[in-house]
Parts: structure tokens; sequence; C-alpha cells
């Protein structure tokens, strides 16, 4: 492999007749707020430097270009196929997009109006090459990066930007206000219009003479992709979805019209943020395997079991395009938002359900068995979410058992819910979480024990407390059966006309929280926060009763359509024992409701 490195500044490059492509497989923009800072820090120290008479130089690191000699080409362009540095070469033409805009809007005298038209035919070389053809003079943009990204990178440098869709478009729009702000609101700070265009040379001087990288050429395209999948970017180490894409499409580098494609796939992934792109892929390959997969062993899983050498150029085209749907659907889920377009079955009810499961209970191991149902009927997943949000409270939100359960119990499940999609059927889910419980809590006394000692925090959401008693209120006409039968008759009776959602529910006090009726029984007043002295309730019908004392508010516990309501009219006043006996019934109802086995 003949390699030619060039020690050069950033003005000897782009007065080369060189221009820069980027690979299909090459990530996208990705510097952010950190990156841009250090970036304008380097250029701040510089002219400080420069000002005191002090050597300025520094040195902005390597680009790594392969050049593919072509035979009868006549060009005098050299195209560079740009390994490594794509950030950094963006940038700096970015930031050079921000100085020719500047400069255009500086009110001028004559003098200066020319002395800046001198700096504008200057900085023209880090946009265009021009190139004589045919008697005609062509300009050819210095660098293309990558298709997801380009036509927006592009209308950035003409300052004509249009419609932004994608993180990295949301990063360059923050780079190019970050530049305006260094140069209007810094280095223009308090100075004449002639001043600000000296400020201005003195930059791209820097950039032409004192501001160095080494060029780094080889011959070899094929070597391209050797060299991509070990060498960062100013430090920034590349994501697994980016390591993915360049590993897939130099799988397939044979096959032009799939490379197009996977590429195509891969941005559409690669277009959310990098942390939620790493949670997705890892989400699916656990769902993929069937076994849990650690974060730092995500992108192995990938080379060695899915994307396997043995894949034709076909089946990684086919690999991929599931990733992307895979993804598409976990950008609802993972929001809490439901995955199914123009639901006829689901109701309010199912998809407060999931925004529960999800974003109030945060139950993040569920993500790959949530997948996995998205591929069976939506029914199924009907079923799944409001199953599992009843095991997730039980097992760990109340009775806080060990979550390490979840990392095996759950990855087998989505496999095993993906492999049967249509024909998958909730008595599944209900065999495998009855036998959990049984192992880890047979006689249900850490369930037991949990409900008793749930508290109401005054500054707190409540969130087991609530999702316990709404859960029971939901299944209050089973439970109200003498014949408690299979968990999937409880899951076909369950009430779901009324939509419990956390900010219109919340929680009654049924001896006042802060009232002084109890000061003389001060039992009671213990027990005030226990859950055997707390009912559901609308927020309109809570403020109400605000403080009221039990008889006082025994008549409003009429007709509220909430069952446990109408045990609450059997009392003639509330004791202690009152308390100790609601949350006996509590106890029991949970029993019932939040169990998985029987027939």
């Amino acid at each position: 492999m003949k390699i030619d490195p060039r020690y050069i500044s950033f003005g000897d490059l782009f007065r080369s007749n060189d221009v820069f492509y980027t690979p299909e497989y090459q990530r996208d923009y990705s510097w952010d707020e950190e990156q841009i800072e250090q970036f304008c820090s380097d250029i701040r120290e510089a002219l400080l430097k420069k000002h005191h008479g002090e050597p300025c130089e520094h040195f902005f690191g390597g680009v790594v270009c392969a050049q593919e000699s072509r035979i009868g080409n006549t060009s005098k362009r050299n195209e560079n196929l740009l390994v490594d540095g794509q950030q950094r070469l963006s940038t700096t033409i970015l930031f050079f997009a921000v100085i020719n805009n500047i400069l255009k809007k500086i009110e001028c005298n004559e003098d200066d109006d020319n002395y800046r038209n001198e700096i504008l035919k200057d900085i023209q070389k880090y946009f265009y090459f021009d190139e004589r053809e045919h008697r005609e003079v062509k300009p050819y943009r210095r660098i293309k990066i990558g298709a997801a990204d380009n036509d927006f990178y592009e209308s950035l440098i003409e300052n004509a930007p249009i419609k932004h869709n994608r993180n990295s478009h949301k990063l360059m729009l923050s780079a190019k206000k970050c530049f305006e702000n260094f140069f209007l609101e810094e280095l223009f700070n308090e100075k004449s219009s002639s001043e600000c265009l000296d400020v201005v040379d003195n930059v791209v001087k820097l950039f032409n003479e004192s501001f160095t990288l080494i060029h780094i050429v080889t011959s070899s395209v094929d070597e391209a992709y050797k060299l991509f999948t070990v060498l960062n970017d100013r430090g920034i180490n590349l994501t697994e979805g980016e390591l993915l894409k360049a590993y897939t499409i130099g799988i397939c580098k044979e096959n032009k019209s799939h490379i197009r494609q996977i590429s195509s796939d891969w941005d559409l992934i690669l277009k959310y943020p990098s942390k939620k792109v790493t949670d997705y892929l890892r989400w699916i390959i656990i769902m993929v395997l069937g076994e849990n997969v650690t974060a730092s062993s995500v992108l192995q899983n990938y080379k060695l079991k899915y994307f396997k050498d043995s894949c034709s150029s076909n089946e990684i085209f086919e690999k991929v395009r599931f990733l992307r749907n895979c993804v598409e659907r976990l950008e609802y889920i993972s929001e809490g938002a439901w995955p199914y377009d123009d639901s006829m079955s689901s109701s309010n009810w199912h998809k407060a359900k999931l925004d529960v499961l999800v974003n109030k209970l945060q139950h993040a191991y569920a993500m790959p068995m949530l997948l996995a149902a998205s591929f069976s009927s939506e029914n199924n997943f009907q079923d799944l979410v409001n199953e599992t949000c009843k095991f997730f409270l039980r097992y760990k939100a109340i009775s806080n058992l060990h979550a390490s359960v979840f990392s095996t119990l759950y990855p087998a499940l989505a496999h095993k819910i993906l492999s049967l999609r249509d024909r998958f059927n909730i008595s599944l889910l209900h065999t495998e979480f009855n036998k959990i419980i049984v192992q880890r809590d047979g006689d249900g006394q850490h369930f037991i024990n949990g409900i008793n000692s749930l508290k109401y925090q005054k500054k707190g959401d409540n969130k087991p407390i609530k999702c316990l008693l709404i859960t029971i209120q939901e299944n209050w006409q089973w439970l109200m059966d003498s014949n408690h039968s299979s968990p999937a008759n409880r899951l076909r009776r369950e009430d779901r006309s009324v939509v419990f959602e956390f900010n219109n529910t919340t929680l009654e006090h049924i001896s006042p929280y802060s009232s002084t009726s109890n000061s003389d029984n001060s039992d009671v007043d213990k027990l005030k926060n226990s859950i055997g002295n707390l009912v559901i309730l609308d927020v309109n019908r809570n403020s109400k009763n605000d403080n009221k004392s039990f008889s006082a508010k025994k008549e409003f516990f009429k007709n509220t359509g909430i069952g446990i309501h109408e045990k609450l009219l059997s009392y003639d006043e509330w004791q202690e024992s009152s308390i100790h006996d609601l949350q006996s019934k509590y106890i029991d109802y949970s029993l019932k409701v939040f169990s998985f086995g029987g027939k």
C-alpha cells in the first residue's frame, strides 16, 4: 500500500486541486458544543499569540484519504475518499461559510470594500475548486459529505438552510450559530467595521499559514474500509451503529445496488441521537438472540451472531432493513407512544398503560419484549403491555425483589414472541410470570410487606400506590365475583371504560392529611399516610373534600363509580381499626389481581 503523508496548512490544502467526498459508510456530522468550543478556543488562543508577536502555529491532526488512479483520466482534480477527518474538514468549511456571510453584511467605505472583496476572494478556495473543462470553468464542491447530511450541509454553506430532520442537522445548525456568536459577540465586540475586517483577515491568515494538518493519501480504496474501522476522528469513538454501517457495507462492497440501499437504511437509523441508537441496537439484538447482551458486547454480538460471515449480500440487505424497521418501532415505543398506525382496536386506556410502563415506571428492561410484541397482533400487544405492568408493579415496584430476573426472563420471552408473532398468546407470559412469582415469593410475603410499607409522600408522585389502587379498581367487578377464575378471564373482564391517567387521578386521605380534627386521636394520625387511609379519586372531586373529616365527606363517596368507595359507606366512623381493615382488604385484592397462576 502506497502512503503519501504531507504536512501542510489548511490554506495549502485548499489551494491544491483536491476535492473530498465521504464513503457511503461514513458517520453523520457529530461535533457537538464541546468540540465546536474547542475549535473556537484554538483560534482564540492563536489570535492572542499573534497579537503579542508570539508563534501561533497549531496542529489540527490528520486527514486520511484514499485516491484510486483512473486509466485515461485527464482531469487535474484529485478526488479524495475521506477515510478520516470528515468532521474536521466539514466544520472548517462551515466556519468559513459563516465568515463569508458575516463579511457580506459589514458596512464599508470604498477602501474597506476593496479590502473585504480581497478577503472574500481569498476564502472562496474553501468552497470550490475551479477546473477548466472544454473552455469552460466548472466549480466543484471542496467536500461532499454523507447522503443523509449533504443537502442540508450545502444549504448552510449557501446560507439558505432547508428544513432539518436529523440530529446531525441540529448539530450543524448549532455549530453555525456558535461560530456566528464567536465573531459577533466576542471577536467583533466594541470594534468598528474596519477593525472587524482586520480581525477576519487575521483569522483567515491563521488558517492559510499557521494552522496545519497532515494529509495522508493512500492509493487503495480497499484499504479505506480497514482504516476506517480503527481510526477515530479527534478522539471521538465511533458508535456501534456507525461501525456496523461500515461493516455491513464492507461485506456487500461488490453489490453497488445493495450498498446504496443499505447506506440509506443506516442513514435513517443513525439520524437519531447516538445514545438512542445505541440503546435501540442493544434491545434489538437481545430480542433476536433471546439472551441478555451487555452494552460493551453489542458490536461483537452483531458481527458474530447476526451479520455472520456466511451471510450473502442479499441476507445482509434484509437484516439491515429489519433493523431499520425495529428502530422505527422503538422510536415510538421508547417514548410511550402507540406503535400501530390508524389503530381501530386500541382505546386511550391501552395507550395510557403503555405510558405508565415506559414513562411512569420507566421499565426499560421490557423494551426487547415490547418490540417483539409489536410484530404480533395489536390485541396481543395490548395484553402484553397490561400484564407486564402488573408483573413489574408486583415484583419490583412494590415487592422490591432483585431486578436481575428481567435480564434473563425478558430476552427469552422476546425471542419466543418474535418467533411466534401472531401465534403468540398471553398465556405464555402468565406461565413465565407465575414461575418467577412462585420461585421468588411463593407465599406472597414480600408483596404483602411491600404493600404494608407503602406510604403517601407529599412531594412524591406516589406511583406505586396510584398504580396499585387503579389496577384494583379496573378489576373490581372480577374481584366481586365469588369465583376468581384464570388470569386470562381476569384480563377479559377488566374495566377499560375509564382512563385513570396520572394527571387526572389523585389520592384522597380518608382521615384528612392536615386537618386538626384528629388531634385527639394520635393513633389515627400516625397512620394517616399509610395505604389503608388512602383511596383514589379524580382530581376535581378531591379538591372539594379538602381536609374534611370522614363523617363530613362520607356522603361524597356515594355513586362515584369507584368500587372501594362503596366499602367506606359501611363504616360509621374512621378509626385505627378501620385503617387496618382497609389495608387488609387492599392486600387481599392485590394478591388476587396481581396473580398469574390458576385455571
